[in-house]
């Protein structure tokens, strides 16, 4: 398997799938652990769908498919410029949801 990058960057983000550091333009934003989890998740696999399913066991706890909605709602309002109008994390209608580099 490829070695998973480390720092992931879209847009004006960076993420450090290593330390669990999201900075937005430079500047530094605290996201919980369950946020870390999940931005790793997505950071691993850049661009491609993944399932709530594969979401609930990234973040290991024991968390339900409703409750990952809540958990990606969440970081959008801290990595969008706009959550309502999701440009990187987006959802993808009865899959799942994707991060790219809009």
């Amino acid at each position: 398997a490829a070695e998973p990058q480390r720092l992931v960057t879209f847009g004006p983000n960076q993420f450090d799938a290593e330390l669990g550091e999201f900075t937005q333009k430079g500047k530094r934003v605290a996201l919980t652990e369950t946020e870390v989890a999940l931005l790793r998740a997505f950071a691993g696999r850049m661009g491609e769908v993944l399932s709530r399913e594969t979401l609930c066991k990234s973040v290991g706890s024991a968390v339900n498919e409703r409750a990952i909605d809540v958990q990606v709602t969440r970081l959008r309002r801290k990595i969008e410029p706009d959550p309502s109008f999701p440009r990187y994390l987006r959802t993808v209608r009865g899959q799942g949801y994707r991060l790219v580099d809009a």
